[in-house]
């Protein structure tokens, strides 16, 4: 298939990236896998405000453009409007000086800010989606904006189509992880020693970790031995009074001393060598990142069952599912991990193979690939 490019680069396809955060968070770090295994072919530039995103773009060779920093709490509507505009006109100058053939919004919110630039140039868009918080409104009018939607698992197009939008304009693509930089073999848990059990993400009320918390109280009381850590963070500073709580949570609680929480890691390598179980507590899961990660890294994965981790783990083959917010069916899972170890690390295999199979990055970017190779040749 042939592209127009540049005149002077005949066959490049030239994309924009637009991405709100300036942290690093799941969507920012399947940008960064996009660019590292996009062809030559594709040249991608982003629009970011300054942080930690744009220094590792930057190290990546990405042409960066800055923009606005969203504020930390979107309390009133007007807040929100008036930093969409001003970031629309940002991205205006961006637009001109960039020349992209297609603009790809990372998020809904990125969507909203393009309004303008996306009518003014007439610049195809894509709209990444990867939540399942959206309103009908901004549903309806971001589906109209979009020349394609990416939606990162069957969950979220579900809810797209609920909303009102065009199955045929939304195309599943899951995330991806590097499989190059996974170990060679799975650490097998040692069948004598204390089990570790780990959640981690965002510290935001809809992840559950309360229900974590309370899932590891649960299991002590019963009189078994295991240390859990939550790993996360309140990244861009919106749920602080939700992280308070989870600190004061474990700080009160009888079971202190089996309880760490540790701020967000960037890396997990070092960690998921001690990690003997993931246990995801967030039920209205988009897709879930760091459930693939695990599974690639050969740590057995207990889930609740539904939206995104339904659609990556087979219950009782490459991992656990426990009803929604029902404490009993997770202990249940917790204890068969504890005291099965040999049957967990067949289940780490399987999810492994799985993962290796079917979520690979380099797979991702070839299909996101697709969907700009399409576009053009509309």
């Amino acid at each position: 298939m042939t592209i127009e490019g540049r005149k002077d680069n005949p066959g490049i396809i030239r994309i924009l990236c637009v991405n709100l955060e300036g942290s690093i968070a799941g969507a920012e770090q399947s940008l960064l896998l996009l660019v590292r295994f996009a062809p030559k072919t594709v040249q991608i530039s982003a629009a970011c405000p300054a942080g930690a995103l744009t220094d590792k773009l930057s190290r990546l060779g990405v042409r960066t453009y800055r923009i606005s920093s969203a504020p930390g709490k979107f309390n009133h509507l007007f807040m929100w409007i008036f930093y969409l505009a001003i970031v629309n006109l940002q991205l205006i100058l961006i637009i001109i000086k960039a020349k992209p053939q297609i603009i790809h919004a990372n998020s809904t919110k990125a969507v909203l800010a393009v309004v303008l630039a996306k009518t003014m140039t007439y610049k195809k868009l894509i709209w990444h989606m990867r939540d399942l918080r959206c309103s009908r409104l901004s549903g309806r009018v971001c589906s109209c904006l979009s020349s394609q939607i990416i939606a990162v698992s069957r969950t979220v197009k579900d809810k797209l189509i609920g909303l009102g939008v065009r199955a045929k304009s939304i195309e599943v693509i899951h995330n991806g992880i590097a499989i190059d930089d996974l170990p060679a073999e799975i650490r097998k848990s040692d069948p004598g020693g204390i089990i570790t059990f780990a959640n981690i993400g965002q510290l935001v009320p809809w992840k559950k970790q309360l229900f974590f918390i309370e899932a590891a109280e649960r299991f002590l009381q019963d009189g078994l031995t295991a240390q859990f850590i939550l790993i996360g963070d309140d990244i861009f500073g919106r749920d602080g009074r939700y992280e308070k709580e989870l600190i004061n949570r474990v700080g009160a609680s009888h079971f202190a001393s089996h309880i760490t929480i540790i701020g967000w890691q960037d890396n997990l390598a070092s960690y998921w060598a001690q990690i003997d179980c993931l246990v995801h507590t967030a039920d209205t899961e988009p897709f879930g990142r760091v459930i693939i990660e695990a599974m690639a890294h050969g740590v057995p994965v207990v889930a609740a069952a539904g939206c995104g981790p339904a659609e990556i783990i087979t219950n009782g083959r490459t991992g656990l599912l426990f009803a929604p917010n029902n404490v009993e069916e997770l202990l249940k899972a917790m204890k068969r991990i504890s005291r099965d170890r040999e049957p967990a690390h067949n289940l780490a295999i399987n999810a492994r193979q799985h993962i290796v199979s079917n979520f690979q990055a380099r797979q991702t970017a070839e299909k996101i690939i697709e969907v700009y190779e399409k576009l053009l040749a509309a």
